[in-house]
């Protein structure tokens, strides 16, 4: 007689060949159907990371400005590790941008992505008064497959983010 009251004993119990092959099927199958939508939501969650990088970069430049009462400039970089001006022949965002208070760069982002970077602004200029810009601007981010990102810069300085419905290419 057993000590335990209730206690029965199961010879053989287990799972048959059958029910884990059925299983492991089963955990294949679900894992080929999540496998490309995570891909997806990792493709779009580095988009999203860049286009939040540059709104931020401009946000604080508007701060700084207003902080120091004087224009701050955001402008393309042919090399933002080791930059220390704006670089008049620099056109492409893509490589990187920095935060310049007319003596010194005093914030540097090297943008280490697969999106494209693209606007007519060769730089965007605050001015110490209230954050304004010198003149509006529109900068587009791609990345192949993706839905284009735009972030629009108000003369007021007010900078916002959309999702377009067209996809890159």
């Amino acid at each position: 007689m057993p000590l335990f009251v209730g206690y029965r004993r199961f010879e053989g119990a287990g799972f048959s060949l059958i029910e884990v092959m059925v299983v492991l099927v089963i955990a294949i199958v679900l894992t080929l159907v999540a496998v490309p939508g995570m891909t997806n939501l990792f493709r779009d969650a580095r988009l999203s990371t860049q286009t939040d990088m540059l709104i931020s970069t401009l946000n604080s430049a508007r701060l700084e400005a207003v902080k120091q009462r004087k224009n701050i400039t955001v402008c393309p970089m042919t090399n933002a590790d080791t930059g220390t001006a704006c670089s008049a022949s620099a056109s492409d965002w893509t490589n990187g941008f920095g935060v310049w208070d007319g003596t010194a760069i005093i914030q540097r982002v090297a943008a280490k992505g697969d999106a494209a970077i693209t606007t007519a602004a060769t730089s965007v200029v605050f001015v110490g008064t209230f954050g304004s810009t010198s003149a509006a601007a529109s900068f587009t981010l791609c990345a192949s497959g993706r839905k284009q990102q735009q972030i629009d810069i108000g003369v007021s300085g007010h900078v916002s983010k959309k999702i377009n419905s067209t996809l890159c290419s």
